[in-house]
């Protein structure tokens, strides 16, 4: 009896040892060598650690032990029913991947959830919920202010989803039926989830040449709604605004300064993906003239790739000019064909594009920022390289190779900064009680290989990422076990 006694305990304390390794805890500290040692789903030790019998050791010897990356603004909620490996977000180091974003979100949030706990994933998931579902559950795609029997029941809604653990209010004023809500609108809703004591996140109204005025708007919500705001993968990609990003800087400030607690995330890459609509400011998309600026702004056709389009797949990959050149149809003809063949009456096609329209200077000054912390916006199988390569590429480009920030302050900028940010007390540092959410990564080898014309190649550097004290990726592969949750607000 007593020696079956004590294999029990045997069993239940055996663990994980993580040997050798240099710990970059997550709070910015410097790293130090120590041994981490896990037990079921937590961290339990840091330090010189003699590992028990039946414990699994991990040699971590040249490799860097950070908490998991936590992805500010991530779409691998898509999919990742059919692919809960998510390849694409362990290999980068993702363990929690932040949901729900530019709008869009499950309705309501805990069909997500529940979903979630049924069919485990890989990694970690929270999500906000998404003002343009809502907006589009009550008033359909009208561009009309909601009566008031209407908003009422679109703040009955956030209410639902804050209820049951969204972190706070998304939205995407840049997308349709987003964009038909005005300023006080988003206020009445934003003021739904400060009561529960959320966040306001927002893909603005405008991210080129009036991208300062949808910053304010932003502000001005956090300021009515009293509320924190971030902004998400924040950008200036019109060369009308590029080299702004102090003003942009010292705006934030200035908010913060006043009492108001404003936040941003970015990914690092000079080129963003979207619908190629949203290249004018309207939907008036038989403006030439618009059409005409639009291109300029982001230095002209050969900047626009277009890497998905379902009514002719073969124009995947060519630029506009390239497509131009090969119909012999003048740039801005064939973005209005695009864009009817896709959207026009009865059509239902798709199409997105890789639009090259921001500057380095800017970007790295955005990943400079210590109030900025980083995301992918990216998807299970995107068709742009920040969905597999954002995170190494951070550590890889700019933290070891051009020394924009520390290799310390690019993971307290990935780890705890983001917990802080949606109150995810339990990870974003190693110290023991801690969830043992784990990336082990190179620092000398760490980085991004994705492309445009190969968006899913795996980055170099990173061979274990461990989730919940289960290992997800081993050798740079992943292992098939699914240990990731739903973490409610």
């Amino acid at each position: 009896m007593i020696l079956a006694a004590y294999l029990a305990l045997a069993i239940t304390r055996s663990g994980i040892v993580i040997r050798g390794g240099t710990v970059y805890d997550g709070t910015g500290r410097p790293p130090f060598a120590a041994d981490v040692r896990i037990e079921g789903d937590k961290i339990v030790g840091v330090g010189t650690i003699r590992p028990q019998k039946g414990d699994r050791i991990i040699d971590a010897t040249g490799l860097a032990v950070a908490p998991g990356f936590i992805d500010a603004h991530s779409h691998a909620d898509g999919g990742i029913l059919e692919d809960p490996n998510a390849e694409t977000q362990i290999r980068q180091g993702i363990t929690t991947a932040v949901v729900g974003e530019d709008g869009g979100s499950a309705l309501p949030v805990s069909k997500f959830f529940t979903q979630l706990e049924q069919h485990p994933a890989s990694i970690n998931f929270a999500s906000f919920t998404g003002q343009g579902t809502i907006r589009q559950a009550v008033l359909g795609n009208d561009q009309r202010k909601p009566t008031a029997a209407e908003l009422k029941r679109m703040k009955e809604l956030v209410d639902q989803d804050m209820r049951a653990g969204a972190l706070g209010l998304s939205t995407g004023l840049e997308y349709e039926p987003n964009r038909y809500a005005d300023t006080a609108e988003i206020v009445e809703l934003t003021k739904v989830a400060a009561r529960h004591h959320g966040i306001y996140i927002s893909h603005v109204r405008n991210e080129d040449n009036q991208a300062f005025e949808a910053f304010r708007e932003l502000i001005e919500v956090a300021r009515q709604a009293h509320i924190p705001a971030e902004i998400n993968h924040i950008k200036l990609c019109s060369t009308r605004v590029w080299g702004r990003e102090p003003e942009v800087g010292r705006m934030m400030e200035a908010a913060r300064k006043e009492g108001l607690d404003i936040t941003a995330d970015v990914y690092p890459y000079t080129y963003w993906q979207s619908t190629i609509r949203v290249i004018i400011p309207t939907e008036e998309f038989g403006n030439r003239a618009l059409w005409e600026q639009g291109l300029k702004d982001v230095g002209g056709p050969s900047h626009v790739l277009l890497t998905g389009y379902s009514p002719d797949p073969t124009w995947a990959g060519k630029t506009i000019a390239e497509l131009a050149d090969k119909t012999g149809k003048d740039p801005i003809t064939l973005i209005q064909e695009i864009i009817e063949r896709c959207y026009g009456k009865g059509n239902k096609g798709e199409e997105s594009v890789v639009v090259t329209a921001m500057s380095e200077e800017d970007i790295t000054n955005f990943i400079r920022d210590p109030h900025i912390m980083f995301c992918s916006d990216g998807g299970l199988h995107g068709t742009h390289p920040r969905g597999a390569g954002s995170f190494p590429r951070i550590l890889g480009v700019y933290a070891r190779e051009r020394k924009v920030i520390s290799m310390t302050e690019a993971i307290r900028k990935m780890t705890s900064l983001p917990a802080k940010r949606f109150g995810f007390r339990d990870r974003g540092v190693i110290a023991s009680g801690k969830t043992a959410d784990i990336t082990l990564f190179d620092p000398k080898t760490v980085v991004d290989t994705a492309t445009t014309k190969e968006p899913e190649a795996k980055p170099i550097g990173i061979p274990t990422v461990i989730v919940r004290g289960v290992v997800v990726l081993e050798n740079g592969d992943p292992t098939g076990a699914h240990p990731g949750r739903a973490w409610r607000k």
